[in-house]
């Protein structure tokens, strides 16, 4: 298996990089919790062990289990407290802006 280092330089057929659609996707994603944050809902998001966490809108970050017939959710345990989640530094480089 190659390493992220040996592609990331390689041209797509859209004339961009791996590496820059790679931050373009990371923008984006940065730019839809920042948005939905701004309207108190929860993102959730799946670790690389499959698990489904909510990235809070104070930074803070829950372990949940969804139920897809009921749509609905339960919360298993607090994973981070308020300003240490894993999307917390969002808000962090949002409160240096304002």
């Amino acid at each position: 298996m190659c390493e992220y280092a040996e592609i990331e330089n390689i041209k797509l057929s859209n004339g961009k990089t791996i590496k820059q659609v790679n931050e373009e996707v990371s923008k984006e994603v940065e730019r839809i919790y920042l948005e939905g944050w701004s309207k108190g809902i929860a993102i959730p998001y799946r670790d690389n062990k499959g698990n489904i966490h909510l990235a809070n809108p104070d930074g803070s970050e829950d372990l949940v289990e969804f139920n897809r017939k009921e749509r609905s959710y339960k919360i298993l345990s607090r994973v981070a407290d308020k300003g240490k989640g894993r999307y917390a530094y969002l808000l962090i480089e949002l409160n240096k802006l304002l």
